[in-house]
């Protein structure tokens, strides 16, 4: 794929781990370099190692690309980026890539949307969500954004802003106070969202996070008559779990 070269700019850390990164996009999206909401790009290394980040800006956000990146101590390639991302004044990058995005214009009459949000998959979630709040969707939206403690909700007065100014979008902040993949608790991620749902028909269920928690919330949510067909998530291409017996 095509590599671009963006201008770093601002590297800013929105929790005791999480970095905001921001890269110039306006000339690239002059150039027609497009992205659709959810779809995610792989930042390049000048050693040539690489990594993959979802993009958290809606399209419609010309000006910059946002990523959310979580320090990783133990990874040495983890830190190398944050290191780049901090200290340089560019990075290479090809975008963009994933099947798990959406667009306002072809979102059906009646249809509602839950996005689920694991961590900092929170990322990929607030790119579709903004793109649909500024393309004026009326779908009733709702948010589930899991963590296991409230620090990592990192844009949670940004989050509970669109709840307060959108009559149709609703946060549901869900603090497990364990780790995300340890899902016997009735606290967990996946048994609040299957826990709302009244009605399978015509809801529409966008996850980003582990895939632990994501194949967890497709068994709860298919209990409560959600087929997968429904539930669009890159976990489905990148790690695939063996089809059941």
């Amino acid at each position: 794929m095509t590599r671009h070269k963006l201008r770093i700019l601002s590297y800013e850390r929105l929790n005791k781990d999480v970095f905001r990164i921001r890269l110039v996009y306006k000339e690239l999206a002059d150039q027609g370099v497009t992205f659709k909401a959810g779809q995610y790009l792989e930042l390049f290394l000048p050693d040539g190692r690489a990594a993959y980040f979802s993009i958290a800006s809606a399209p419609e956000s010309t000006d910059f690309i946002e990523l959310h990146i979580r320090s990783m101590p133990d990874s040495e390639l983890n830190q190398a980026l944050l290191r780049h991302l901090e200290h340089e004044k560019t990075i290479e990058l090809s975008m963009s890539m994933g099947q798990c995005h959406l667009v306002a214009e072809e979102l059906a009459h009646g249809q509602a949307i839950y996005f689920v949000a694991g961590s900092t998959g929170f990322a990929q979630i607030k790119s579709m969500v903004e793109h649909l709040l500024v393309s004026g969707i009326k779908l009733p939206m709702t948010l589930f954004w899991g963590a296991r403690q409230a620090d990592d909700i990192y844009m949670h007065d940004l989050v509970s802003s669109w709840a307060l100014e959108y009559p149709n979008f609703e946060f549901v902040p869900v603090i497990s106070g364990v780790n995300l993949d340890e899902l016997d608790e009735e606290s967990s991620l996946p048994h609040v969202v299957a826990s709302r749902i009244e009605s399978a028909k015509n809801l529409l269920v966008y996850a980003c996070g582990s895939p632990g928690m994501v194949y967890a919330l497709v068994d709860q949510l298919e209990a409560k008559g959600v087929s997968e067909k429904q539930i669009h998530a890159d976990v489905f291409a990148y790690a695939p779990r063996p089809a059941k017996a």
